[in-house]
């Protein structure tokens, strides 16, 4: 997992996981320890799971408390499972923290800058590795809505041991570029499935090497449709953020929404930086991770699988 994605959850979450009150009350002259929502609790245990280094801490706090009431919000607390969960939750909320000021530290005090983070896909080749990046270069080089007076794109880092890239956006003129960043990724968000189809369909005509008139129709009615979907999705980019000069603007419009569209679908994710300000945290749609495989093909996969296991 990358470092900001740990960070992301360690400073949202450390807060929670710290405050949590084990409160008490008077039964019979006796003071009674006991803890109000556990479940809350939980949830946030199970998000902290996720990340490698914090699994066993985040464990050791669920594991602190007896199965037979975990699954209550509020119960009381006996001194040895006081002792333990208080134990287990500094040793978690440690923990947190060593993230959050390893992330922190790794920054070295430079200044805020307005940016965007981009988790590549699983990629099954170098050459598929290298296509992406010519792509993203074009994207970001060669759109005329990224191109800004007074702003610039520029590569910031990689995530060690991730596929997230980050770029941030210098000058003046950097939130109308990230502004206009996430139109088109909202573009491409909106046809990436269109677009992919009609890839698939090209590739199985290039596969069963059908050279006939009828096979030749069916591509070039392929690529009317792209072309009819990304010239929409332009047209639509005009209407919100400006006209286009000339035709070699929006055949760069096109193809920079298409070239998008088509690293989404294979599970391209872009968000605002995570240090973002909030103005521009929340510009960017909601995308969803996409599978390389087709689902019929997961079946077949699962099936097989089945199968291996009845024979062995």
């Amino acid at each position: 997992m990358r470092l900001y994605s740990m960070y992301f959850l360690c400073k949202n979450n450390i807060a929670a996981v710290k405050d949590i009150q084990i409160q008490t009350r008077t039964v019979g002259g006796n003071q009674i320890r006991f803890i109000e929502g556990w479940l809350g609790l939980v949830r946030i245990l199970n998000k902290l799971s996720g990340v490698p280094c914090l699994k066993p801490a985040a464990s050791a706090v669920y594991e602190s408390i007896p199965p037979v009431i975990r699954d209550r919000d509020r119960f009381d607390f006996d001194d040895a499972m006081h002792l333990n969960f208080i134990r287990a939750r500094r040793d978690l909320v440690c923990s947190m923290r060593t993230v959050i000021d390893l992330y922190e530290s790794s920054r070295n005090d430079q200044p805020e800058a307005l940016g965007f983070d981009i988790k590549l896909p699983d990629f099954t080749s170098l050459k598929e590795v290298s296509q992406c990046m010519r792509d993203l270069d074009f994207i970001t080089s060669q759109c005329p809505y990224l191109i800004v007076p007074d702003a610039e794109i520029k590569y910031k880092s990689v995530d060690i041991g991730s596929f997230w890239i980050t770029f941030f956006v210098a000058g003046s003129a950097a939130t109308t570029i990230l502004l206009n960043l996430s139109k088109i990724v909202e573009a491409a968000t909106r046809i990436k499935s269109q677009v992919i189809t009609v890839k698939q369909q090209e590739e199985v005509l290039r596969s069963m090497e059908i050279k006939n008139e009828v096979a030749s129709d069916m591509m070039d009615t392929f690529k009317i449709i792209n072309k009819q979907l990304t010239d929409r999705c332009v047209k639509d980019l005009e209407n919100e953020i400006g006209e286009l000069k000339d035709g070699d603007e929006l055949d760069r419009t096109g193809r920079s929404i298409e070239r998008m569209a088509e690293w989404l679908a294979k599970g391209m994710q872009i968000y605002s930086a995570i240090d973002a300000p909030s103005e521009v945290k929340t510009l960017f749609p909601q995308q969803e991770e996409q599978p390389l495989l087709k689902e019929d093909v997961i079946k077949l996969l699962e099936l097989k699988a089945k199968e291996e296991n009845k024979s062995e």
